[in-house]
């Protein structure tokens, strides 16, 4: 975060609360001091501060005081536009903002930034599928990451971006379009040469240097060598690599990225909706669903003319999913809601 020097704030009292009860819309004007002749550094410093002391006067009117507000709240904006711009006194750049923010996810904010925190994407380098076949360490990594609680839900979509996995600019980019708060790189070196080996006793050993980054450049690189005295070359090896994986994300997780004191249990379970008019109805909500923040990610498990299920993965639990859908004020509500310990039921029947 950018650290500012002099700025001056003004949150104007005009609020108009939106039709659907999850949006706010905010005027608010933020002011920043021109340092060193850098109009554009206050420009965005004046825009951010007008972003800040929306979400401030959020939650001071919903009586949370708790909430220590910075940049990563800006997710929870929905969208903004400039309503007035302008230099005062040739020395502070003044903008004025309305901002509609997001009431169901500001709600949650703890939450939501904790599962943000955790959303990580990762590649590795330096392992021959002749030696280790790619799926084979794929899922080496994935579960060793996802028994440390970390969530790779744009794991695909961040892959599916990079032509060169080698072209460090190439990967950077992807990673920043992606929505994963850090990205983790397995560099993978085997050591077959006896001379080398830094454990006498090991039949193979495998160096890994992890890089881990994150959206704010404070990146950090860590080394571990791992090994193996199976005498099979293919165990060996990939009994190394799980090792390496593992103490090494064991590392990542209790100095690096540690788990948030809230943070909440991945869950998976099955959302119903019966009696829906069309498959577009089914889709614009569970869609709603995973724009907000209250569904992760899902997939669609069956469908008929009228009945859809899908699987979702969320960090609420189907009783607070099932509140927090009725609290979105959705343009077409199901009609009743009911649920079981293993699925949501949402029922669009006209009685």
């Amino acid at each position: 975060m950018k650290k500012i020097i002099t700025t001056i704030v003004i949150l104007y009292t005009a609020i108009f609360y939106a039709g659907e009860s999850y949006a706010y819309n905010v005027v608010a004007t933020g002011k920043a001091t021109i340092k060193n002749l850098k109009l554009r550094d206050a420009y965005y410093n004046a825009m951010n501060n007008a972003k800040l002391a929306s979400i401030r006067w959020y939650y001071k009117e919903n009586n949370i005081s708790d909430m220590e507000v910075t940049e990563d709240f800006f997710k929870f904006i929905r969208s903004y536009s400039i309503l007035e711009q302008k230099i005062e006194d040739n020395s502070t750049v003044a903008i004025k903002l309305k901002i509609d923010l997001d009431d169901t996810a500001l709600k949650d904010a703890r939450l939501l930034l904790n599962q943000y925190a955790d959303s990580t994407v990762y590649l590795y380098r330096g392992i021959d599928e002749a030696i280790l076949p790619a799926k084979q360490m794929q899922n080496t990594i994935t579960n060793t990451l996802a028994a440390q609680q970390f969530s790779l839900s744009d794991q695909a979509l961040f892959l599916g971006k990079i032509e060169d996995i080698n072209n460090e600019k190439l990967v950077t980019k992807a990673f920043n379009e992606v929505n994963s708060a850090s990205l983790i790189i397995f560099d993978f070196r085997i050591i077959n040469s006896l001379e080398k080996f830094k454990d006498p006793n090991n039949m193979c050993e495998v160096e890994t240097t992890v890089s881990i980054l994150n959206k704010k450049n404070d990146n950090k690189t860590i080394q571990i060598v791992t090994g193996s005295d199976n005498a099979n070359p293919i165990k060996c090896y990939n009994n190394a690599v799980k090792q390496a994986a593992s103490e090494t994300v064991a590392y990542v997780r209790d100095n690096i990225i540690q788990l948030p004191e809230t943070a909440a249990k991945l869950q998976k379970y099955d959302i119903h909706f019966i009696n829906a008019n069309n498959l577009v109805l089914t889709k614009n909500i569970i869609d709603t669903l995973s724009q907000r923040g209250l569904v992760k990610s899902y997939k669609t498990v069956s469908y008929s003319q009228k009945n859809v299920v899908f699987e979702v993965d969320t960090y609420f639990s189907i009783e607070e999913l099932s509140k927090k859908i009725q609290e979105l004020n959705l343009q077409t509500q199901p009609s009743k809601i009911e649920f079981t310990d293993k699925k949501l039921i949402l029922d669009f029947s006209v009685e």
